[in-house]
C-alpha cells in the first residue's frame, strides 16, 4: 500500500515528465509556413491513424489549422533544443519563423505543410475534430502521410525544463 500526500494539481502534474517535444507546423494557404512548439500530444487512433495535440485557444497556429483544416506534427530531433526554445518565444502572427530561423524544409506530399529538417518524424494531418479543454483546444488530425528521418533520430523529450534525446534502455528487436 502506498502512502499519499495531497498536493495541488500543478505540483502533481510535474510527475508526468518526461513528455515529447514537438512542433506543430501550419501554413496560411498562401505559402507562408509557421511552427510552434508543443508538448501535449498523443496517438489518438490506429484506424484511421490519428494524432491529437493540445493548443492554447488564443494561438495563431490554431487559427491557421482552422482556416486550412490541415497541420503537420514534427517530433523534435536532438539538435533542435534551441529551435524549440526560440520558436516558443515568438508568434508567427508577427514573424515568419521559417525565414527568421533559416529553417531547412521540404514540401509535404499530402498537405501544404512544410516538413522541417532535423525532426525525428513528421506526420501530415487533416483536421478531424476539436475539443474545448479549458484554456486549450485539442485538435485531432487524421495522418495522411508519415515521414521519419533517415537515418533515424532520437526524439527530444522535456524533463520539466531541461531537454534530452530519448534513447531506448535496451536494444530494439530486429525488424522482420
Amino acid at each position: 500500500m502506498s502512502d499519499w500526500e495531497r498536493v495541488e494539481p500543478a505540483v502533481a502534474l510535474d510527475a508526468k515528465y518526461p513528455e515529447w517535444l514537438l512542433f506543430l507546423v501550419t501554413h496560411d494557404g498562401a505559402g507562408r509556413h509557421n511552427l510552434m512548439p508543443a508538448g501535449w500530444a498523443m496517438q489518438a487512433a490506429e484506424e484511421p491513424p490519428m494524432l491529437a495535440v493540445a493548443l492554447r485557444a488564443a494561438r495563431y497556429s490554431l487559427q491557421q489549422v482552422r482556416a486550412t483544416r490541415e497541420f503537420a506534427v514534427g517530433f523534435a530531433g536532438p539538435e533542435q533544443v534551441e529551435l524549440i526554445t526560440w520558436a516558443g518565444t515568438r508568434s508567427g502572427a508577427d514573424l515568419d519563423k521559417f525565414a527568421a530561423a533559416g529553417l531547412g524544409w521540404s514540401p509535404g506530399v499530402a498537405t501544404g505543410c512544410a516538413l522541417v529538417d532535423g525532426c525525428a518524424a513528421m506526420y501530415e494531418c487533416r483536421l478531424a475534430g476539436e475539443l474545448a479543454a479549458g484554456d486549450h483546444v485539442i485538435v485531432t488530425g487524421e495522418v495522411l502521410a508519415a515521414h521519419r528521418a533517415a537515418p533515424p533520430l532520437a526524439n527530444l523529450v522535456n524533463f520539466g525544463g531541461w531537454y534530452a534525446p530519448a534513447t531506448p534502455a535496451w536494444p530494439h528487436p530486429p525488424e522482420a
